[in-house]
């Protein structure tokens, strides 16, 4: 009789992986679900009940006859309850319409602060332009003008001193 040693350590990590995941879903507990997500549930579970009922009350007219008398007030409520079919299949394949309009004014705001964005850095490239116009013409007139003063020859008796710097100055 031989007797069966655990295997090597080596060979025990392979092992443990295929346990574990086993082991996971009863460690972690189950996340509870957000408000929107219960009004979502909520939401899936009325539409696809509202629509089971709609076929089994065609169904249930289909077989049974309507009374002449009652028959424009059935086929009103038919048509409403009909009408609304549309909005509960979106409803039951996911399409929430309360949270297409909540998207719609998300993104309607967003292409408003996309306009804003814009003309504000519109106005910035013209500001920008402006000050680099006046700068160059800025700097058309300095050389202008600096040649013309090139051009002039100043001695130091064209330069009229201030009465109280000649009190000042030594005598010569």
């Amino acid at each position: 009789m031989t007797n069966k040693q655990p295997p090597p350590p080596s060979q025990q990590p392979s092992q443990q992986p295929s346990q574990q995941p086993s082991q996971q879903p009863s460690q972690q507990p189950s996340q509870p679900l957000t408000l929107t997500e219960l009004k979502a549930r909520r939401g899936w579970f009325f539409s696809v009940i509202y629509l089971t009922l709609i076929l089994l009350l065609i169904l249930f007219l289909s077989f049974v006859e309507i009374v002449e008398k009652n028959r424009d007030v059935l086929v009103g409520i038919l048509g409403v309850l009909t009408g609304s079919i549309s909005s509960m299949i979106a409803v039951a394949s996911g399409r929430d319409p309360a949270e297409i309009e909540e998207l719609k004014e998300q993104l309607s705001r967003q292409e408003a602060d996309r306009a804003a964005l814009i003309a504000r850095l519109r106005d910035a490239q013209i500001s920008l332009q402006l000050k680099s116009d006046q700068v160059t013409q800025l700097q058309t007139l300095m050389i202008s003008e600096l040649a013309q003063l090139r051009a002039t020859q100043l001695t130091e008796s064209d330069v009229e001193l201030d009465r109280h710097v000649k009190e000042w100055l030594p005598n010569k």
